[in-house]
């Protein structure tokens, strides 16, 4: 749906709002200036893509609604000029013209929320993916621990192994258990975050 968004009716961007609230303003201010004739209200276009920032697409209906009435306004406050049937069609214009923005407006929001929406769920999907990898890749790994660990003993119980390789096997054994208690805390399935999860510091 086009108005499902996370974002409550009031939760704005107030610059977004002021922005083009103040265009309204001006645009209305400019159209009561010049006699009737002009497509004056076509300008109320660029309040509707102003409105458009705002993450709420409320704001875009509202403001074409506000934008309607001020050129409806605007027909009965501005100065007289040109014939009547020209100045009827020249408003009737300018309506077409903000509303059809208003409608290709709210498709490309619903279009961006969607992709935001699809983009959101394959995130989900490869940290599925990630964690099931991982689970698979530390029970193996875990198993070959237990292996090494048995070899650890054997070690263990011939005093003239060398010590220094002795270390070495040790320190393996923590570092790969380190390692993997590493990964299995990466919080954003992301190559980076992960690969600099796992690098020496």
């Amino acid at each position: 749906m086009i108005f499902e968004n996370n974002e409550s009716v009031g939760a704005v961007y107030p610059k977004h709002l002021l922005l083009s609230a103040l265009l309204a303003l001006i645009v209305f201010i400019i159209d009561l200036q010049i006699p009737l004739g002009v497509a004056g209200g076509v300008p109320y276009i660029a309040v509707i893509l102003v409105a458009l920032w705002s993450p709420n697409p409320r704001c875009v209906v509202g403001f074409a609604i506000v934008c309607t009435v001020l050129t409806v306004l605007g027909f009965y406050l501005s100065p007289e000029g040109g014939e009547l049937w020209k100045v009827i069609f020249n408003r009737v214009l300018a309506l077409f013209a903000i509303w059809i923005t208003a409608i290709l407006a709210l498709k490309w929001k619903e279009s961006e929320q969607e992709t935001l929406s699809v983009m959101k769920e394959t995130e989900k999907e490869k940290e599925k993916i990630y964690q099931a990898t991982l689970h698979g890749a530390q029970h193996v790994t875990y198993n070959l621990l237990q292996g090494l660990q048995l070899v650890e003993m054997e070690i263990d119980r011939h005093p003239d192994f060398d010590l220094e390789t002795a270390k070495m096997f040790d320190d393996m054994l923590v570092e790969a258990k380190f390692l993997m208690e590493k990964l299995s805390t990466v919080s954003q399935v992301d190559e980076d975050v992960i690969r600099s999860s796992i690098d020496p510091k």
